[in-house]
């Protein structure tokens, strides 16, 4: 028998489920009052994806207006800030259902590129990212506490002027 799987909205009422992911899956850890803030302000574009019922990954993102939006110099942009799906439930597809969903709501929010950071040694979801668009912008180094160096990746509306890092190559 298929599982009844589904990707919908996060709801303020997922919190805690989305909190225990987080700290079972991603050594990148954040404050209840943030994931407060983030489903309360920016709700509409975060989700989870669920399997007969149970949270198994979520995804939280959202939009930033820099102050040049405000005069018609810039667009805003979305943020991916994390997402995370439980280890058996890797390697089905959830994360990539619950990335488009989330892509989806900020596109409709008026956003022309979305980006993250991912670490560099995190392949498998480098690889997601490409194949739904995102590119290799740059290399921070020593981004995380553990010192390790994560890539911006970047999706949407390319600047002429804008020069990517020649890091491609090595990733395809």
């Amino acid at each position: 028998m298929e599982s009844d799987k589904i990707v919908r909205q996060a709801e303020l009422g997922d919190i805690n489920d989305i909190i225990k992911i987080n700290r079972l899956c991603l050594p990148e850890n954040y404050s209840f009052d943030f994931f407060y803030r983030i489903l309360t302000e920016f709700g509409f574009a975060c989700a989870v994806g669920l399997e007969d019922g149970k949270i198994t990954g979520y995804l939280l993102s959202r939009v930033e207006r820099p102050f040049a939006t405000f005069i018609g110099l810039n667009s805003a942009k979305g943020h991916v800030i994390s997402i995370a799906v439980l280890p058996e439930f890797r390697r089905k597809g959830f994360g990539e259902e619950i990335m488009k969903y989330g892509m989806q709501k900020l596109i409709e929010n008026n956003v022309e590129t979305i980006y993250l950071e991912v670490r560099v040694s995190n392949i498998a979801a480098i690889e997601m990212y490409k194949k739904l668009g995102f590119y290799i912008k740059r290399e921070f180094k020593h981004y995380y506490r553990d010192g390790e160096s994560a890539f911006v990746m970047e999706w949407g509306k390319k600047q002429e002027n804008e020069e990517i890092e020649e890091l491609e190559d090595s990733y395809s």
